[in-house]
């Protein structure tokens, strides 16, 4: 907004949010709620509307100085439990880029007049972050959002410029946007055909070489069929010439096949009786009109997703289209879970879908991912999940399609699944596993030996995978020498580690979930569990664990159910409890204090 005396400063940031807030809803109230939320969020003060009060009032003042040339003021007023900007939504720049978007749409023939001239006018609005200076999460939201649309705004006027032969107003204005959006492929697309049309393409390969060093790192994953394409075609000298992008001539989609499962175990040993339910739940057969979803769930370290890629693998025929795998970090211990619209990027890029999601878009990117899917026989492993509500925007609706989760919970949230709870190994199939990484002559010259490592391991394929690991890397050992180490239960953690690869990590996924909750009872919880691993008791009635946590037996109960929830504790009859040793050894060191982050 303009004064006499040029731009009109209104004062202080949270001034300038409230304002920002209302012209979100230029000419329509906004509820003083509302104001709240977008301007201060959940750190609102004491007295919001007090605050809010004070800075409508010193608006009012400084927009008595703006002169927007049309002779109708702008003015604040009170509206309600709210206040209204009345204002000509054109002279708001998100409104003019909104009203500008529709006739710059591809619904507009190409090479019309008045679709490059809405387009223009619609990029000229773009001066930089919108609400740069503030910080709150709705001013973030908004920023994501518009910048969303921008990108979309300003891909559509580059290729009409292009069509237009106007490579070099391309040029220079992709380059600032693709300073601040390196990774908006379509732009980088568009940059890359107007170099070349310029003669610079050793420019135009770079970009394509400096942007996909870019996805690989932050994604694991390759840049989207379209750029890819280009590239090969500049390599080949086979560009196109003139851009003919969106003039009505498309060719047939590339459909991918995505083969993006993990290497199956070649050590895999037992769960017939877990694996063979799996296969008959996801047969295509026995699924028709559905897409069927197993859930797999269990404790830290009982093989889950060893289970559910060696099942996989053993399904990839039924499903020939393609298998996706994504790990959803829901207890990984050096990284945030992934967000669904993160995921859903993911996976969606794998299908040579090259589009850019903000978090609230989460809706809209898993109903493009249903779309891209449809018709396709495809096979989705979402490994690690937190929870149901991570997981339900990933799931594909089509026949035909089929998805195999894990998670330390059972995903109750989600309707019509198929659970399947995994636990221990049994005793033999434990030293079958310890034989097919240490060799069956070993295993057979200790026999004793072996058995009291598979019980010291409590049969958890992780720690038996890991004491392997260790009596391979030291062959002159005797069984008996770990046997030992591991019977110390001061050192029974310390030699459950190897090669990065640890007990203790696994067993923090759940216990750092509760401990760094926002939710107070959560964390409460977390302290419970530490507090219970001080108890030599094998099994643990509610009356015992309310004595020792000092609560009431229907607060002990609830805190008990939650940690078995979250596999922190077993149950086998109503009122039982157990805690197996190798979490009582962490919870006992966390109450000391050891290995806290």
């Amino acid at each position: 907004m303009e004064s006499a005396d040029g731009p009109l400063d209104v004062g202080p940031r949270q001034r300038r949010a409230v304002l920002a807030a209302l012209a979100m809803d230029a000419g329509a109230p906004v509820p003083i709620d509302t104001l709240t939320e977008r301007v201060w969020g959940p750190a609102a003060p004491e007295a919001p509307r007090s605050a809010l009060y004070a800075h409508v009032a010193r608006l009012r003042r400084a927009l008595a100085q703006v002169d927007n040339g049309s002779g109708n003021p702008v003015t604040l007023s009170r509206h309600g439990d709210g206040y209204v900007l009345n204002v000509d939504r054109q002279q708001v720049d998100l409104h003019r880029l909104h009203s500008l978007i529709e006739p710059g749409r591809a619904a507009t023939p190409p090479g019309d007049p008045g679709r490059i001239t809405a387009l223009r006018e619609a990029m000229e609005l773009w001066r930089g972050d919108p609400l740069s200076t503030l910080s709150s999460d709705w001013a973030v939201r908004v920023r994501r959002s518009v910048a969303s649309q921008l990108i979309g705004v300003a891909g559509a006027w580059a290729a009409e410029e292009l069509r237009l032969g106007n490579p070099e107003a391309v040029v220079d204005r992709l380059a600032r946007i693709l300073g601040s959006y390196p990774l908006a492929e379509p732009l980088v697309v568009l940059q890359m055909r107007a170099l070349c049309a310029m003669g610079r393409t050793p420019e135009a390969l770079q970009y394509y070489v400096e942007t996909r060093a870019q996805i690989v790192e932050q994604f694991g994953a390759e840049p989207g069929p379209e750029l890819r394409n280009l590239h090969v075609a500049i390599l080949r000298g086979e560009l196109d010439e003139p851009y003919a992008g969106g003039t009505g001539q498309t060719s047939a989609p590339v459909r991918h096949v995505p083969r993006q499962l993990p290497a199956d175990i070649a050590r895999f040993s037992g769960r017939r009786d877990d694996l063979a339910p799996i296969l008959d739940w996801l047969s295509p057969a026995g699924t028709a009109g559905s897409a069927p979803v197993v859930s797999i769930y269990g404790a830290a370290g009982v093989g889950k997703s060893t289970l559910a890629i060696h099942a996989a693998h053993k399904l990839t025929s039924r499903y020939p289209d393609g298998q996706l795998y994504i790990d959803l970090r829901g207890t990984s211990a050096d990284a945030e879970p992934l967000t669904p619209v993160d995921a859903l990027a993911r996976l969606l890029r794998t299908l040579g879908v090259s589009m850019s999601y903000v978090g609230e878009q989460v809706d809209e990117a898993a109903a493009q991912f249903r779309s891209v899917v449809a018709g396709r026989r495809l096979l989705l492993v979402l490994d690690n999940a937190v929870d149901a509500a991570q997981v339900r925007p990933l799931l594909p609706s089509g026949a035909g399609c089929a998805t195999l989760v894990t998670s330390r919970q059972p995903l109750a949230g989600l309707s019509d699944v198929c659970q399947l709870r995994v636990g221990r190994l049994t005793l033999p199939d434990a030293i079958a596993l310890l034989s097919h990484w240490v060799g069956g002559q070993r295993v057979a010259a200790e026999p004793e030996a072996a058995v009291a490592i598979a019980e010291w391991c409590e049969c958890l394929p992780l720690a038996l995978r890991i004491v392997g690991a260790r009596l391979v890397a030291r062959p002159g050992w005797p069984l008996a020498e770990l046997r030992d180490r591991l019977a110390d239960e001061r050192r029974r953690l310390d030699n459950l580690e190897f090669d990065g690869v640890g007990l203790r990590a696994s067993m923090a996924g759940s216990y750092d979930r509760l401990s760094g909750s926002a939710d107070r009872s959560e964390r409460a919880i977390a302290e419970a569990f530490k507090l219970l691993g001080t108890s030599t008791m094998t099994e643990l009635s509610r009356s015992t664990a309310a004595r020792l946590l000092a609560r009431s037996e229907a607060h002990t109960e609830r805190i008990l159910e939650r940690l078995v929830d979250v596999q922190l504790l077993e149950t086998s009859t109503p009122g039982s409890y157990r805690m197996g040793e190798l979490l009582r050894l962490y919870a006992r060191e966390r109450f000391a204090g050891l290995h806290e982050k």
